[in-house]
């Protein structure tokens, strides 16, 4: 048997929590909070009723996208991804140094495509009109996210802050010039985030999943900002290009620069890519 093993694991409980768990942790508070219990179901359900019984909120579900009014920035036609998915998981690693040419239109277009673009349709029905389907599971198909993209090198495309319309599809230009030096207080990797072809943040608009599933959507819009970053990830392999995950980053002074109040709308998750070294 190896000494692996043999070794005793940890006892995470006494560095988390020190002799017992404080009455008030917030994250336990949260978590028990947010359980499906049949006890419980009824209640947790009355979301699900109200959007059955409502035309009008069934028809405003589906248009799952936020609208800036910025200017419209159409994308290229994405690149192909045509690589073995086995290969894709194998290849993928993270990558933390960046080379400093730009990638290409077509790559961020087929990024954000395979991030939250939209896949297909569920047909109509008698009680319901057809909802477009994205490229990741979403709970009730109600796409709480929302994708912000920082071009710094990006072919064809002005240095600045955009936001993915995947309906449309398309960018909006939110804001021109955004400097590396601002990107860079951002996170606890300052060099990652400054050195970078492209930043792409995730965030969430959590009504649009808590209207229906209260507490419990918080952690469903957690687990799509997972999926969403995972295509990401993926993607970036196919293209031959480096990316990493970021989830250390202030979150205040993020939200800010994507216009975002931290409660009702909040970012999530970043993904930070560009050309890998030779």
């Amino acid at each position: 048997m190896s000494a692996l093993v043999r070794r005793q694991t940890a006892r995470w409980l006494e560095f988390v929590y020190g002799d017992r768990p404080d009455l008030d942790d917030p994250a336990e508070a949260y978590h028990e909070a947010s359980k499906m219990a049949p006890s419980q179901i009824d209640r947790q359900m009355e979301g699900a009723r109200r959007l059955a019984a409502s035309p009008d909120l069934r028809l405003s579900s589906l248009r799952a996208v936020k609208r800036h009014g910025g200017a419209r920035i159409p994308l290229p036609e994405p690149a192909s991804l045509d690589v073995r998915l086995q290969d894709v998981i194998g290849r993928r690693r993270s990558r933390r140094d960046f080379a400093s040419g730009p990638i290409p239109g077509d790559a961020l277009a087929a990024l954000l495509h395979a991030g939250y673009g939209v896949t297909g349709q569920l047909e109509p029905q008698d009680d319901r009109p057809g909802v477009p389907l994205r490229a990741v599971p979403s709970g009730g198909a109600l796409y709480p996210l929302e994708l912000y993209a920082v071009a710094v090198r990006v072919t064809n495309l002005e240095p600045g802050l955009y936001h993915f319309d995947p309906l449309w599809p398309g960018l909006e230009l939110l804001r021109s010039g955004l400097a590396v030096e601002e990107l860079a207080v951002l996170s606890t990797y300052p060099d990652i985030a400054s050195s970078c072809a492209v930043l792409i943040f995730v965030a969430a608009v959590f009504g649009r999943t808590r209207f229906k599933y209260g507490l419990r959507g918080y952690r469903f819009a957690l687990l799509e900002a997972g999926h969403v970053a995972q295509n990401l990830l993926l993607a970036a392999t196919a293209l031959g290009l480096g990316a990493v995950p970021l989830g250390a980053f202030f979150d205040r002074r993020t939200d800010a620069i994507l216009r975002l109040d931290g409660v009702n709308e909040s970012t999530l998750y970043a993904i930070a890519l560009g050309r890998e070294r030779s």
